[in-house]
């Protein structure tokens, strides 16, 4: 091939000498077709420069017979234009654009090249490729930015290993919200380096943007400010960032119930005392949020018991005799909760939450119940009596809370939750218990308090609760 000399090194000696095997007629153009004068105009230019670059490619310029080749392409493409710059490229050591420019040689003139033509190009190809490198990059987030030498490359995952000259490079990886990672490594000709780019996620990382109301027309602009990637760059205004998050909270809450049984026969109507039932309550609630809205699931236990002292309850017998008796009866309810919400949320400093929760209680109600005192003489008198049922319920619970964050992913709030308690169905026990002989009844015989249902068929709680919540974003 006219006009290439032999380089000093190994893989420069073993590249010119392929070269030289190429009897390619890189000495002239192709006969231009006629055309209009603009085409033959455009001919005639690509031919001079083409002629230039022969000259100083003779006298070794390589670069700059390089640049006339390349104008003489850009003009006209031909076969002798391409293979001529592919030359100077290897004597210049730029083997990666060569490789380029031999494998557009295979791929557009295809049909011109045959036999030897074609298998010079190939095996010309082939020690290129000795010749330089290749670095598989595995390992990243999808989607991380590739950097050779502080050139991008591309996103991973990357659908083949890089090409790169033989020598030492750097390769760094980066993406919003991850450490950067970087590797220096040294790359032979014809290796393919491995490197496993594992992304670290940063603590902290936030965007700070800052809207420049239009001066002009409705294209308002914004400068955004991206700590993490360590970018500043201008971009169209597309409304307030919303940034989804996973959380977790969980509630200790101290449940007050008014009245379990209201105006059922385990309530207490008339001359009897009936004191606020209490309890705890342990909730835990995960879900996922976007800007001010939130959703998820929640599960935990309640447990809450409350006292009615001296209740009149009727006592039936055999034999149809019946007892009016004052009763004390501590009811309580114990079970676990799973359901689902849905919240809102909003402030800086203080933040408020609201949420409606939704789902069921599954457990039991067991009662105690002892006599207190009896209402007419003669009638009998007994010890606790343990009364249980399974309690199945479904409740609705609307809940606000206030609180302050702690940390940049942590809060702590205090709030009142209302849930409403609706049986279904109702849980009742129906027992049998013997009167006390000192009564004047044979003991044998036997009394018992007829069906009555332990709760109401609904009833609210008041539980005042602290919670504590940790995003994860």
């Amino acid at each position: 091939m006219p006009g290439t000399t032999r380089r000093r090194s190994a893989h420069g000696g073993l590249l010119l000498a392929a070269v030289l095997l190429a009897p390619l007629p890189f000495g002239s153009l192709a006969a231009a077709q006629p055309g209009g004068p603009g085409e033959v105009r455009r001919r005639e230019d690509a031919r001079a420069h083409f002629q230039r670059g022969i000259a100083l490619r003779d006298q070794e310029r390589w670069a700059e017979a390089l640049a006339e080749f390349q104008t003489s392409r850009a003009l006209l493409m031909t076969l002798n234009g391409t293979t001529n710059a592919a030359a100077c490229l290897i004597q210049l050591e730029r083997y990666l654009e060569a490789i380029e420019l031999y494998e557009s040689a295979l791929r557009d003139f295809s049909e011109r090249l045959k036999g030897e033509d074609k298998r010079d190009i190939l095996l010309v190809v082939k020690l290129l490729y000795n010749a330089v490198g290749a670095i598989a990059i595995v390992g990243a987030e999808p989607g991380a930015t590739v950097l050779l030498d502080g050139v991008p490359r591309g996103e991973l995952p990357l659908g083949a290993p890089l090409r790169v000259p033989r020598g030492p490079h750097t390769v760094r990886v980066v993406k919003a919200g991850y450490q950067p990672f970087e590797q220096r490594l040294d790359v032979d000709g014809g290796e393919t380096v491995p490197v496993t780019a594992r992304l670290i996620r940063l603590q902290e990382t936030g965007t700070l943007e800052i809207a420049e109301p239009p001066r002009e027309g409705p294209d308002a602009r914004r400068i955004r400010l991206a700590r993490d990637a360590g970018a500043i760059d201008d971009r169209e205004a597309r409304g307030p960032r919303r940034t989804p998050r996973l959380l977790a909270e969980v509630s200790a809450a101290a449940p007050l119930v008014v009245s379990l049984g209201e105006d059922t026969p385990t309530g207490c109507v008339g001359s009897c005392s009936e004191p606020l039932g209490s309890g705890v309550s342990l909730l835990v609630h995960g879900g996922y949020g976007i800007d001010h809205l939130s959703f998820g699931a929640s599960a935990g236990y309640l447990g809450v018991q409350q006292a009615v002292r001296g209740r009149i309850a009727t006592l039936e017998a055999a034999g149809g005799a019946s007892y009016s008796v004052r009763v004390d009866d501590t009811t309580a309810l114990r079970g676990a909760l799973f359901g689902a919400w849905v919240g809102y949320s909003s402030g800086e400093r203080l933040l408020l939450h609201a949420r409606l929760g939704a789902g069921g209680l599954f457990g039991a109600v067991a009662g105690s119940r002892a006599s207190a005192r009896a209402s007419t003489s003669g009638a009998p008198s007994f010890g606790p009596l343990e009364r249980s049922a399974a309690a199945r319920f479904v409740y609705v619970a609307p809940e606000v809370r206030a609180g302050v964050r702690l940390a940049r992913r942590v809060e702590l709030t205090l709030g009142l939750a209302v849930p409403l308690l609706i049986a279904v169905p109702r849980p009742a026990s129906s027992q049998r218990v013997f009167v006390d002989t000192a009564a004047g009844v044979d003991h044998a015989a036997s009394a018992w308090f007829p069906a009555e249902p332990l709760t109401a068929p609904l009833f609210p709680l008041f539980m005042p609760a602290l919670s504590a919540r940790y995003d994860f974003y």
